[in-house]
């Protein structure tokens, strides 16, 4: 019965989801715009990062780029960045739902065709989004769409993590 409960509980652990207080997924993927350009999460080390997995098809992910690209705007680069993860099979569907919304590119863009991060993180929904802090750390985990009233509540957590 031991030997039993003890195999459970690994497999409990080798399963899970990373969750709030885990460690980032790590990830080496292409630039959405530029495919020979690669970056890791180690690119982002030091800054707060709003990590979002999305794809051209959900409904949901194009509802919240607008406030994506506003809540950018709102903070320094230096010290905080929304990194986009696009899932789709033909990237070019992602370069031009963003043309209409990003034109400027103001968010970092990420292709990610083999899921890699959907897989590490388990994700359950598109969108989901991750805010991760200076060190890797998973601060909070948003499945389906951030509306207004998050957005408010994700601005006030990413002040308390810049000290701001």
């Amino acid at each position: 019965m031991k030997k039993l409960i003890v195999v459970l509980l690994i497999c409990i652990n080798i399963f899970a989801a990373p969750g709030v207080g885990d460690k980032e997924v790590d990830f080496n993927l292409p630039n959405l715009y530029n495919q020979s350009a690669t970056f890791s999460n180690n690119d982002f080390k030091g800054k707060v990062v709003l990590l979002n997995l999305w794809a051209s098809w959900c409904d949901g992910c194009k509802e919240e780029m607008p406030f994506f690209v506003e809540l950018q705007k709102e903070f320094n680069k230096n010290d905080f960045l929304i990194v986009l993860s696009n899932i789709d099979s033909d990237p070019q569907n992602a370069i031009s739902f963003l043309k209409e919304v990003d034109e400027k590119r103001v968010l970092t863009s990420l292709y990610d065709k083999d899921k890699i991060l959907p897989k590490g993180y388990r994700s359950i929904g598109m969108p989901s989004s991750y805010l991760i802090d200076q060190d890797g750390k998973i601060i909070e985990i948003f499945v389906g769409s951030i509306d207004k009233k998050s957005m408010k509540n994700l601005k006030l957590k990413i002040k308390d993590l810049l000290g701001k």
